[in-house]
């Protein structure tokens, strides 16, 4: 599968070391074309509707 246009956002959980709480990072990254392999994908979304 080729996709253009992409929005990757990439969520990482780490736990600090002296206070054990979870630390929640999100990354975002735009991608003009991704290619695809079938047994990779989790979740294809089509971009929101703005009117």
């Amino acid at each position: 599968m080729i996709l253009g246009d992409v929005e990757e956002i990439v969520t990482t959980i780490e736990i600090d070391d002296e206070t054990y709480e979870e630390i929640v990072r999100t990354t975002r990254c735009t991608v003009p074309f991704l290619f695809v392999r079938g047994d990779g994908v989790i979740l294809v979304s089509p971009p929101l509707r703005t009117t």
